[in-house]
């Protein structure tokens, strides 16, 4: 019997991000950084980035993120500038507070301006095929291998441009959310988080993130990254790959 061997994968980068409020348990707890946030997801890594995004010290946040590259948990951290936005089409001041944003704690200009500059920084930074983001308070509590189950099939087809495993558990939303299965994965053709995504740098290094649909209203706060990403995607009918057989934890610190 003949086998076919696969194809290596493309290079994929991790990255995720921290701030004033959460640096110290992302940066100072090995295990979470090197297990729960990296390891867990069964993949080897070509990169593994930390951007650091409105601290108060950026040197002692710096020395603790040198200390996980000492270890080689980390390859490099790299600190969030306004100046990334400028390759992206955007500058600070597209980011205004929506109509409901005095109903949530610390919502402000400044809170949707740093919410979109992490994940635009993690983009910019990483040198790799594919990205892997997630926010540093995610995180996974048990191993998932579908980083390359879901390459296989975003290579395979055009339109699949974004994939995350289910969230917080919650696989009976997912599944509604869906508009068909494709090995293992709910397919979906409306759906976006900033939480945790996989996706094709080239893809995402274009500017596509001035354009708000009307149907995007759902997203709370004001223009925040999410949404203008679920615009882009629902204007050029990209889809959303949900991995069925494990969850991220999403749970602030």
């Amino acid at each position: 019997m003949l086998f076919r061997r696969q194809a290596p994968l493309p290079s994929v980068a991790f990255a995720t991000s921290c701030w004033e409020r959460d640096w110290k348990p992302i940066l100072l707890d090995a295990d979470y950084l090197a297990k729960k946030q990296i390891g867990n997801h069964c993949f080897d890594f070509a990169e593994k980035i930390v951007v650091i995004n409105n601290v108060a010290s950026r040197e002692a946040v710096m020395a603790a993120a040198q200390k996980r590259i000492d270890e080689g948990i980390l390859s490099r951290a790299v600190f969030a500038e306004e100046s990334v936005l400028s390759s992206f089409g955007l500058k600070r001041e597209d980011f205004q507070p929506g109509a409901d944003a005095d109903q949530y704690e610390g919502v402000n200009a400044d809170w949707i301006y740093y919410n979109a500059l992490a994940p635009l920084s993690a983009i910019h930074a990483a040198k790799s095929d594919y990205l892997l983001y997630l926010t540093g308070d995610v995180r996974l509590d048990e191993p998932i291998d579908w980083i390359g189950r879901a390459i296989r099939l975003m290579e395979k087809d055009a339109r699949y441009k974004v994939a995350n495993p289910v969230w917080n558990g919650q696989r009976a939303e997912a599944k509604r959310e869906s508009i068909r299965r494709k090995r293992g994965f709910f397919v979906s053709d409306r759906g976006f988080s900033d939480q945790l995504f996989l996706v094709r740098r080239s893809d995402f290094l274009q500017s596509i993130y001035r354009e708000i649909r009307e149907d995007s209203a759902h997203f709370p706060r004001g223009d925040v990254f999410e949404k203008r990403v679920f615009s882009a995607m629902r204007n050029r009918g990209w889809l959303r790959l949900t991995y069925g057989a494990g969850s991220y934890t999403h749970e602030n610190f």
